[in-house]
């Protein structure tokens, strides 16, 4: 597992000198309301879903015992 970390380390480090420099890229002028809101809507979704999961497990253990 340490070699796989490890390697993976070194390709990324290895292929970050091919990134270009972004200092002159013009700011965008308009911003796409959609791709925002469904960002917005699958981040607070699974968010939601995680912790009603966890919150389910939770209940099904303690019934368990």
């Amino acid at each position: 597992m340490t070699r796989l970390i490890a390697g993976f380390y070194s390709f990324l480090i290895a292929f970050s000198a091919f990134a270009e420099d972004v200092k002159d890229a013009p700011i965008p002028e308009h911003t796409d309301v959609v791709g925002i809101t469904i960002f917005f809507v699958l981040f607070i979704g699974l968010c939601v879903g995680f912790f009603g999961y966890m919150w389910w497990r939770h209940k099904n253990n303690k019934e368990d015992k």
